[in-house]
């Protein structure tokens, strides 16, 4: 299908062939391709001039004097200009008579082309629902991070999405990829910032030299108009047989439906691995956690996030204010009250977590590291598993268990309230993907940890 710049070489050529040439008759050979009655098109078009030519995403728009001509190429449309008394082809549909005795003639094997009037001077900005355009000053780090922040489909899928940015097919999409060293079928939402500025940064480049080039002649595409497009002696991994960077041999898979060109060895890719670290109280589960963060992994701490949203002026507080107004003194927060309220009666446990698990959950979804771990005590209580790529189970012998809780403070009597009110530890087993046994010394956690954690990096 051609391409942005294919289009541009196209739309570039015609301005330069029949710029002011007025229409002076139409044949349409194939109703279809216009979406309009014959007569209205007929009567809408001849006495007009092709007056100023103009390109959004991959259409063509010819404004006339008093309208637009809306073109869409699909999958092979081309134009060809002729002499009057040239034969008319199979594949010729729509015959624009000019006023220089030539005629613009409209050839599509295919039949996918679409014409279409729509009024002179439109709204090109949000003209079917495309994005911006690649080249525009809207197409920046923070329009694309927004976009992308909750996109988890390959990137490649993103790129071709013409309601992302307007213009990139598969060809292109498959060539910026390569210069951002990105696999296609990374996740879009976990690009950086710094990809997202190669991202922008790579795409205006090979789209502007492939526009100098005149675009690619691949399969069938071609101006038509005595422009053949040499961008294709420039691709670097699009039907190239062996990487030009490290001479590995280019693979080919299917992203989206859509052929995809790749390097495995130049392109990496982008995805996430999320552990959740759990355990019944005083297992150690949160030293499991505090060591992870120790050795510079990234943990994200339910708890803490739960404590940070019931802070005032955050959405968790306010929420719980309206939920929860007994539990408010003085304008402020006893949040004492709130969690003996939410202990002792399962039904009001149940209402705060359905205001506090899709706040947390936002904040997870934000954190876009590619190895991501976190501090999940009530992990299989809340289901929780089901946001996690691998769990671990920290365990500690009930007796040993008992000693620690109460070196904390707490009784006995206490102790085994809470884990009670917890899912028994036998069905937190059997629910595990990783179980560590914490019976010993600090020492002896951590070097099961590292020993863990080597299973984690493979």
């Amino acid at each position: 299908m051609p391409e942005l710049p294919e289009v541009q070489t196209v739309l570039d050529t015609l301005a330069l062939r029949i710029k002011d040439r007025a229409i002076t008759d139409i044949r349409i050979l194939y109703e279809p391709i216009v979406s309009c009655s014959e007569k209205r098109f007929k009567q809408s078009l001849i006495g007009q001039h092709f007056r100023t030519f103009k390109r959004r995403g991959k259409y063509l728009l010819f404004e006339m004097d008093d309208l637009t001509l809306v073109s869409h190429l699909r999958m092979e449309g081309k134009y060809f200009i002729l002499d009057g008394d040239a034969p008319i082809g199979k594949h010729d549909h729509v015959i624009f008579d000019l006023d220089d005795g030539k005629q613009l003639r409209y050839n599509d094997v295919r039949k996918f082309g679409r014409m279409e009037l729509i009024e002179k001077d439109g709204d090109y900005e949000n003209f079917k629902d495309l994005g911006p355009e690649p080249f525009s000053d809207s197409f920046d780090r923070e329009y694309c991070k927004e976009y992308l922040k909750n996109k988890k489909m390959p990137i490649k899928s993103v790129l071709l999405d013409q309601s992302f940015v307007a213009g990139i097919g598969n060809i292109y999409a498959d060539e910026i990829l390569f210069a951002m060293k990105i696999d296609p079928r990374s996740r879009a939402d976990l690009l950086n910032e710094e990809e997202i500025d190669t991202m922008i940064r790579e795409t205006r480049r090979i789209l502007k030299e492939a526009i100098r080039a005149g675009g690619t002649t691949i399969r069938s595409y071609t101006s038509s108009l005595g422009v053949t497009g040499l961008f294709q002696l420039d691709l670097m991994v699009h039907t190239v047989k062996n990487c030009p960077v490290c001479a590995s041999e280019i693979q080919k898979t299917v992203v989206g439906g859509r052929g995809t060109y790749y390097c495995p060895i130049c392109q990496k890719r982008k995805k996430q691995k999320r552990i959740a670290i759990t355990g019944t109280i005083g297992s150690g589960k949160s030293e499991a956690a505090r060591y992870l963060r120790e050795k510079g992994y990234p943990v994200f701490d339910c708890d803490a996030e739960n404590r940070d949203l019931l802070e005032k002026g955050n959405a968790g507080y306010e929420a719980v204010k309206d939920a929860f107004p007994g539990c408010f003194a003085d304008g402020q927060l006893d949040k004492k009250a709130l969690s003996a309220l939410v202990f002792n009666d399962p039904s009001q446990k149940k209402k705060l977590e359905s205001i506090m698990h899709p706040l947390i959950l936002e904040r997870l979804n934000e954190r876009k590291e590619e190895l991501l771990f976190a501090e999940v005590p009530l992990l299989f209580e809340a289901k929780w598993d089901r946001y996690f790529d691998q769990n671990l189970l920290v365990v500690t012998d009930r007796k040993i268990l008992l000693e620690r809780l109460k070196d904390r403070g707490m009784s006995r009597s206490e102790s085994l309230r809470r884990l009670k009110k917890q899912m028994p530890v036998s069905e937190k087993k059997k629910r595990a993907d990783k179980i560590i046994y914490n019976n010993g010394s600090l020492q002896q956690l951590h070097d099961s940890l590292e020993e863990w954690l080597k299973e984690v990096r493979c």
